[in-house]
C-alpha cells in the first residue's frame, strides 16, 4: 500500500513539473511562430521575401524583405518563398502575381496559428495564374455582388478567420530555373479590396 501510494504521488509531482515546464514554453513556442516571425518582418499586406538558404544577407529589394530561410519551419529548400499577413477586418483581400512560370508553384493560406486552410498549386488554378480572392463568407458575396470578378481569373476563397498569411512556393528543380523564379515571386502582391461603391458606384482595389 504504502509502495502504491509513493508510485502515485511520484506520479503526480512529475505531472505537476511537466505541466509548470509547458506553461514556462508557451511564450517561446509563440514567439518562434511562423506569424510571430513574419510580424516582426512587414505589416498586414507586406509581401515578405524568404531568401533561399544559400542567402543569409537581410536586405530590401523592390520593397520585399529578406531574411534567412531556415528561420521558417515552412522553408523548404527546394523551393524559393514570398508570404504576406492579411485582416480581413475593413474587407476582403486579393493576392496576385504577374504572368505565368514553367515551374510548379503552390499558394497556401494559414490562420495565425499556422492551420492550412487553403492550397492551391498551378495545376489548378486557371489558367496557372496566382489570383486569389481571399474573405469570409459575407465578403465573398458581397465581392459576388459587383463587378470587380466577371471576366477575371480570380478564384474566390471563403475563410472563417479574420486574418492569416498566405505562401507562395516555387519548386527549383533546376538551378538555371532560379532567376525565373525569383522574379516571378518578386511580382507576388497582396492587397485589401475596397468593396465599398464609389462615386461611378462601382468597387475598387487598394493596392498598398
Amino acid at each position: 500500500m504504502g509502495r502504491f501510494i509513493l508510485a502515485l504521488l511520484t506520479g503526480l509531482v512529475g505531472a505537476g513539473l511537466v505541466h509548470i515546464a509547458i506553461v514556462f514554453m508557451i511564450p517561446r513556442i509563440s514567439e518562434n511562430s511562423a506569424w510571430s516571425r513574419l510580424s516582426a518582418l512587414g505589416d498586414y499586406f507586406e509581401v515578405v521575401r524568404i531568401a533561399p538558404l544559400r542567402d543569409t544577407a537581410f536586405t530590401r529589394q523592390n520593397g520585399a524583405s529578406e531574411t534567412p530561410r531556415d528561420a521558417f519551419a515552412f522553408a523548404d529548400p527546394a523551393f524559393v518563398v514570398a508570404s504576406c499577413r492579411f485582416v480581413l477586418d475593413d474587407g476582403p483581400v486579393e493576392i496576385t502575381a504577374n504572368g505565368t512560370i514553367d515551374n510548379f508553384w503552390s499558394a497556401s493560406i494559414y490562420d495565425s496559428r499556422g492551420g492550412n486552410i487553403y492550397s492551391i498549386n498551378d495545376r489548378a488554378a486557371i489558367d496557372g495564374i496566382v489570383n486569389l480572392v481571399v474573405g469570409t463568407a459575407q465578403q465573398i458575396e458581397d465581392v459576388r455582388a459587383t463587378t470587380l470578378l466577371e471576366d477575371s481569373p480570380a478564384l474566390p476563397v471563403i475563410v472563417d478567420v479574420l486574418q492569416g498569411y498566405v505562401t507562395v512556393r516555387v519548386l527549383i528543380d533546376e538551378e538555371s530555373k532560379r532567376p525565373a523564379a525569383d522574379s516571378f515571386l518578386r511580382t507576388v502582391a497582396c492587397f485589401p479590396i475596397d468593396i465599398r461603391p464609389t462615386a461611378s458606384g462601382e468597387a475598387g482595389s487598394e493596392q498598398g
